[in-house]
């Protein structure tokens, strides 16, 4: 018998919900990680039209190519 199943076998029952509850917070912070990389992009897509105003902008023909 592996370590694993003797771990298992001498846990509590309420040990289940603290793995669901882990399982849980692993999930949102997944999610806030995400949300904070989205606010952080769109400070940097801020700062970089900020700092490009009144530039003359590229065209469009000219970069697909």
């Amino acid at each position: 018998m592996n370590a694993t199943a003797v771990q298992n076998k001498n846990r509590p029952a309420n040990w289940t919900d603290v793995d669901r509850q882990i399982r849980n917070a692993k999930i949102v912070l997944r999610e806030l990680r995400d949300t904070l990389e989205d606010l952080d992009d769109r400070r940097e897509l801020a700062r970089a039209k900020k700092r490009n105003a009144g530039k003359p902008g590229s065209d469009w023909a000219s970069i697909k190519k």
